[in-house]
């Protein structure tokens, strides 16, 4: 039986793979049979800026090719349901022209409606 999914990032990109990591665990959970959607908020609103190196790790690990964040997205637009929580996305100045293509903006009524109706949510 399909399950909803919800992962919640809520950590920034810098230095941290949260964001990164959660991408493929979404793609899993479709592949599983289940219904994935990943959900951007407090600091990981960051995350879905265009064009930025986001990069972890020491200096060392920045000059390798890692791939971005906006990457991994891009190649799962079509596969994951991804947002962004309004109210942290307008609390960082973020505008609607910086965010990658495909994410859509949800308010926190919405959010609360996607984790009481789901079956499993997972938070980073």
């Amino acid at each position: 039986m399909s399950k909803k999914v919800n992962i919640i990032v809520t950590q920034p990109p810098y230095g941290k793979e949260d964001g990164f990591s959660a991408i493929p665990m979404a793609a899993s959970q479709v592949a599983a049979g289940n219904e994935a959607r990943l959900v951007f908020a407090s600091g990981g609103v960051h995350t879905i800026v265009k064009g930025q190196k986001t990069g972890y790790g020491d200096l060392t690990v920045w000059l390798k090719d890692v791939p971005s964040v906006e990457a991994e997205i891009t190649r799962n637009i079509d596969l994951v349901d991804f947002y962004a929580l309004d109210r942290d996305v307008e609390k960082r100045n973020i505008g609607d022209d910086e965010i990658i293509d495909g994410i859509k903006k949800i308010s926190l009524g919405e959010l609360t409606d996607m984790i009481l109706g789901s079956e499993v949510n997972i938070v980073f």
